[in-house]
């Protein structure tokens, strides 16, 4: 198990740095597996309620945010 975990953490990590955003469950099943995922569920919720998994349709997106985003916000800020 904690080489699972480890190798989880590691993948999240790595996929953060690269992306710059975390990972969703889908993409932890595309890289390892149903099984592994399943089996690895309670340590994947620990890292979901810490922000090192993304929302996603496997979590539900009942509490999703969607941060509005602007094209001319620099200009709305100097008015």
């Amino acid at each position: 198990m904690r080489i699972l975990a480890a190798k989880i953490a590691e993948y999240t990590g790595n996929y953060s740095r690269t992306h710059g955003y975390p990972p969703t469950v889908e993409e932890l099943i595309t890289a390892f597996g149903l099984p592994i995922v399943m089996c690895m569920m309670f340590y994947i919720l620990s890292l979901y309620r810490v922000g090192m998994i993304r929302n996603s349709l496997f979590f539900g997106t009942g509490n999703l945010q969607l941060i509005p985003m602007k094209a001319n916000w620099y200009e709305n800020t100097r008015k």
